[in-house]
């Protein structure tokens, strides 16, 4: 991780001439104390990096040096095909300081016209991964699912299931698949003797063995996450079936967009109001969505829920009266 970041550095400074510290830290997702450490390892190394004080200095190579960094290697062309295929890698990992470094390159192998342009997009331009509340969980052993998916190395991992429990497995991952955010590695599992989807968040501890592996010939990663993607979602239609909560409300909203993602059973129209009946899966589900559409929606059934929001509504009302 640090070799990475050093030569993000140095490509860097190469590529744009002065670097600030702060500008350094943010392309690298790093800290500035970290850079400033990382400059002292490379003018130890020999590198001949000098400070130029002032508002516009920063850091910078003595006159006339150089270094040949618009070269991409074998591994940055698959860092940055993975990037086009929408494939981000999670922060503070090696995958990440490679996709910086790889993108660099590119940035140097082009015209100074382009140049610029490029990093005028990487400047204005973002994407963020992270939920509007709470953390998105980071995977620091993507690096390492990678690799052994590219080198065909089996891995010792021990997996956590749903109910908590934990197990060993000796797999032999044939591809990885990134849905919504989330890591899913497509395995053949040593010990169920069939391939699996495998959630990379739920790996708790994981080894790279020295044993290799051949895949299976007719093993198509896109066709095999397509039937698992097809037998999950019957299988979750099928548990939705038979713990079903059915909600009647009222609106004036055709359709409410917040509604969408739930399964409209039926609907009518009376006079200038919509009547729909909605399957909210359960009872706490239908409190969380509809309560804050109390003021846009009514519930007519079932009357567990309607005096649920009343309930809720009479409590809100009571903490504001006037004293």
């Amino acid at each position: 991780m640090r070799l990475h970041r050093l030569l993000g550095i140095m490509m860097l400074i190469d590529s744009r001439g002065i670097m600030k510290a702060g500008n350094l830290a943010r392309i690298l997702e790093t800290s500035e104390r970290t850079v400033y450490r990382d400059i002292d390892i490379l003018c130890e190394a020999g590198i001949p990096i000098m400070s130029i004080p002032g508002p516009n200095g920063g850091y910078s190579f003595m006159e006339d040096y150089k270094i040949n960094s618009n070269v991409l290697e074998s591994g940055d062309a698959v860092t940055l095909l993975l990037s086009s295929m929408g494939i981000r890698p999670e922060k503070n990992t090696e995958m990440a300081q490679q996709l910086n470094n790889a993108l660099i390159k590119l940035e140097n192998s082009v015209s100074k016209e382009h140049k610029e342009e490029i990093i005028k997009a990487k400047e204005r331009f973002f994407i963020d991964l992270d939920p509007w509340w709470g953390r998105r969980i980071e995977n620091q052993n993507i690096d390492t699912i990678k690799k052994a998916v590219l080198h065909l190395k089996k891995l010792k991992v021990h997996y956590k299931k749903y109910n908590g429990e934990i197990s060993e497995r000796i797999i032999r991952p044939y591809g990885a698949v990134v849905k919504n955010a989330e890591w899913y590695v497509a395995a053949f599992c040593e010990v169920k003797e069939e391939i699996r989807i495998f959630k990379c968040s739920r790996i708790e501890n994981i080894e790279v063995l020295d044993e290799s592996f051949s895949m299976a010939e007719d093993f198509h990663l896109e066709e095999f996450w397509g039937n698992s993607k097809q037998k999950f979602q019957e299988q979750a239609s099928f548990k939705v079936e038979h713990s079903a909560y059915p909600v009647k409300i009222k609106s004036y909203e055709e359709r409410n967009q917040i509604l969408q993602g739930f399964h409209v059973c039926s609907s009518m129209k009376i006079e200038d109001k919509w009547v729909y009946d909605i399957d909210m899966i359960s009872f706490q589900t239908a409190c969380n969505v509809i309560f804050p559409l109390s003021d846009r929606v009514e519930v007519l059934e079932p009357v567990e829920l309607r005096e649920y929001i009343k309930k809720k509504a009479n409590k809100i009302l009571d903490l504001y009266k006037t004293r």
